[in-house]
């Protein structure tokens, strides 16, 4: 019987959440099955589906997101829930899965998707790459008590209180978020969804002005305390939450928090020897390269003039992005792209999973070079390098 690749409706979610549950090994109680089945095609949110006549075979959760690069907010394609039951695999399903997607973020002009791989080197062949790592602590009550008394050689001005609910929290997020590329723009049903936390203490900073400058979401269970998200705006509100973290010495024998992976914390610590670990997370493919460079910020240059690039972008999987490309860089940082004849000179060659990892900072050309993901003029690409947004990559999210 031949295979159809379509979008699943409302009467296909006992089946998606079925095969959901035994791909990634958890299940249900009815009462979260049914929060479930209020959000499965909410908020733009598509879920297409490898069907054998009603029977569905493999499926991949198209999630309608924006996310900020460069402090400006993309249309990105998240991808989720990517399974196949074992009897249906290795038969390219999900090959097929991602090539339908790429058409329909192209469609609804996503112009950027990311995912969490279950292997790097899996997605990587259909376009994806790496581009986030986050660097994650853990520290006991002794190091606690050591920060404590630290701290009080520099005691902070600003105040550290508990709130009931999120919501104060939303504005902090978007001014952090727009630091960094690929952090999400948050929705109040994301929120509600996936940030708030059932159990989850809520406490933030506030500085002499009264204005709130971070605020941490954890739970302590077990003398262990779990940071979901430590956020600050300032140096002086990150060490008032610090502060605050470790008065806690006394409950907790362990904490844990995950920061960007350019975070400098234990540099101000007295013993800097703390357990610390830097762990690749998301990866992410442009979808659209004349989409997504018509609404990227490059770096200003003082010049008055226009540079000029031919890139060849090689893209086996979006034929669209398959080519030489012209693009343009103005003296404010705004860029024009547009497609050349196949037969003009590039001057860089380069993967659409490297430009990517490239425009988003996350790898310098040199980088890119020397695992032979690109190549061209030396000078050419050291040229464009300088005109790339230098914001670290990072991401708070999970889907």
């Amino acid at each position: 019987m031949n295979t159809v690749i379509k979008p699943l409706a409302s009467e296909h979610f006992e089946q998606s959440m079925e095969l959901s549950s035994f791909a990634f090994q958890y299940s249900l109680t009815p009462e979260q099955l049914e929060e479930r089945r209020k959000t499965f095609l909410r908020d733009g949110q598509m879920v297409l589906g490898v069907m054998k006549g009603n029977e569905l075979c493999a499926q991949a959760t198209l999630l309608d997101l924006y996310v900020y690069i460069a402090g400006k907010p993309f249309s990105m394609g998240g991808i989720a829930g990517v399974s196949t039951w074992p009897e249906h695999r290795r038969h390219g399903y999900v090959a097929k899965l991602l090539s339908e997607l790429l058409v329909r973020m192209k469609e609804k002009q996503q112009a950027i998707s990311m995912l969490h791989p279950f292997s790097f080197a899996f997605y990587r062949k259909f376009g994806w790459e790496s581009f986030i790592e986050y660097k994650s602590y853990e520290i006991g009550s002794e190091q606690l008590s050591a920060i404590l008394r630290g701290q009080q050689r520099n005691e902070q001005a600003g105040t550290v209180y508990r709130i009931a609910d999120w919501q104060p929290l939303q504005h902090i997020y978007d001014q952090y978020a727009k630091q960094y590329n690929g952090m999400l723009q948050r929705s109040e049903n994301w929120w509600k969804d996936r940030v708030a936390k059932q159990n989850a203490v809520y406490s933030v900073y506030e500085d002499e002005q009264g204005q709130l400058q971070g605020y941490l979401i954890y739970e302590a269970v077990n003398r262990q305390m779990n940071i979901h998200e430590f956020v600050a705006l300032s140096y002086e509100a990150e060490q008032g939450l610090l502060r605050f973290i470790a008065q806690h010495d006394s409950m907790v024998e362990q904490v844990k928090w995950k920061a960007p992976v350019n975070d400098q914390f234990i540099f101000g610590l007295d013993n800097p020897r703390i357990k610390h670990d830097i762990t690749p997370y998301f990866m992410a493919r442009i979808v659209d390269v004349a989409a997504f460079i018509a609404q990227y910020s490059f770096t200003p240059a003082p010049a008055h003039e226009t540079e000029q690039y031919r890139i060849k972008v090689v893209d086996e999987h979006a034929a669209w992005n398959n080519g030489i490309f012209e693009l343009c860089i103005a003296s404010d940082g705004s860029a024009t792209i547009k497609q050349e004849d196949q037969f003009a000179q590039a001057n860089i060659t380069i993967s659409v999973g490297a430009l990517t990892a490239w425009l988003l900072n996350y790898q310098t050309w040199d980088t890119l070079v020397r695992f032979g993901k690109a190549e061209g003029d030396q000078l050419t690409m050291k040229r464009l390098q300088n005109r790339i947004n230098a914001q670290t990559t990072y991401l708070t999210d999970f889907f």
